[in-house]
C-alpha cells in the first residue's frame, strides 16, 4: 500500500494563498460551502497568531458574502485544553476528522439483481442531484441550491471526480463520488436515502468502485463522532490518521 495520509484527500475550492504554514481556500463563486473557504494549517499557529488569522479570515469572508470561520489543524496534532477551552466558550464546532483506507480487493462483491449502479453522466445526472439534494438540504435551501449550481457548471470540466447513482426499483436511492488519483481512489459524499438504508447499498456501491480501482488503495474521511466510521471499521477499513477542525457559523 502506498504511504497513505490527509495529503491524499481532496480539497474543495480555489486556492487565494499558500505557504509552508498555510492554504487558504476562498471560492466567492460558492461563499455557502464551508469546506471550499476555510484555511488549512500545515504547522500548528501559536494561540495569539491563530486569533489574528480569525479576524483576517472573518474579514476575506465577509468580503465575498461567506458568514463562516472555518481551520483545519495540521494531521495527529492536538489541540491544547486552553484553545479547547476558548473555542467552546466562543460557540465554535470542533470536529474529529478520521482518515480510513482499505484495500479495493476487499471491498469486491456481487451486484444485487434489484440494484442498478451507472456512472452520473448527461443523461441521469438530474438522478444523482435529486439524492444530493436531499442530503444537502440539511444545510439550508440557499446552501443546497448553491451545491447544485456547482455540480451542474463542473461537471462537463471534471476529469478526477466520477459519480455513481444507485437505482432500486428504478427510483435513485444513493450516490457516491470517487475521486481517483494515480495513488488512490478517495469515496466521498457517500449517501444512501434513510428509508433504504442497513441494506447493504452502501457496501454495493463501495464493491463497484472497487471494481474500478485497478488495484489503487479506497480512502475515505468520516466524521470521528459518527456511527458510520463503525461501519467501516466492521468492513476492514484500517485507520490511518487523525485531525481536528473547527467551525463558527453565522458571524
Amino acid at each position: 500500500m502506498v504511504q497513505l495520509s490527509m495529503d491524499l484527500i481532496e480539497e474543495t475550492g480555489e486556492i487565494a494563498f499558500q505557504d509552508h504554514v498555510k492554504t487558504i481556500y476562498l471560492t466567492p463563486d460558492e461563499p455557502l460551502t464551508y469546506y471550499s473557504n476555510k484555511w488549512v494549517y500545515h504547522e500548528m499557529p501559536q494561540f495569539e497568531q491563530w486569533l489574528k488569522d480569525a479576524e483576517t479570515q472573518l474579514q476575506q469572508h465577509h468580503a465575498q458574502g461567506s458568514h463562516h470561520l472555518m481551520f483545519t489543524f495540521p494531521e495527529n496534532t492536538e489541540l491544547s485544553l486552553a484553545f479547547q477551552d476558548y473555542l467552546e466558550k466562543e460557540s465554535y464546532e470542533l470536529g474529529l476528522m478520521e482518515m480510513y483506507a482499505i484495500e479495493a480487493e476487499a471491498l469486491k462483491g456481487e451486484i444485487p439483481d434489484t440494484l442498478k449502479i451507472e456512472w452520473v453522466d448527461g443523461d441521469n445526472l438530474d438522478d444523482y442531484l435529486t439524492i444530493h439534494r436531499t442530503f444537502a438540504l440539511q444545510f439550508g435551501e440557499d446552501y443546497a441550491d448553491e451545491s447544485e449550481r456547482t455540480i451542474r457548471k463542473s461537471f462537463q470540466d471534471e476529469q478526477q471526480v466520477k459519480r455513481i447513482v444507485v437505482y432500486y426499483q428504478n427510483q435513485p436511492v444513493g450516490s457516491l463520488d470517487a475521486i481517483e488519483t494515480e495513488q488512490t481512489l478517495e469515496i466521498d459524499s457517500f449517501g444512501v436515502i434513510e428509508s433504504m438504508r442497513r441494506q447493504g447499498i452502501g457496501r454495493t456501491m463501495q464493491a463497484f468502485v472497487a471494481a474500478h480501482a485497478e488495484g489503487k488503495p479506497i480512502i475515505l474521511v468520516a466524521d470521528g463522532e459518527d456511527t458510520a466510521k463503525d461501519m467501516y471499521i466492521k468492513q476492514g477499513y484500517t485507520f490511518i490518521s487523525y485531525r481536528y477542525q473547527i467551525l463558527k457559523e453565522n458571524v
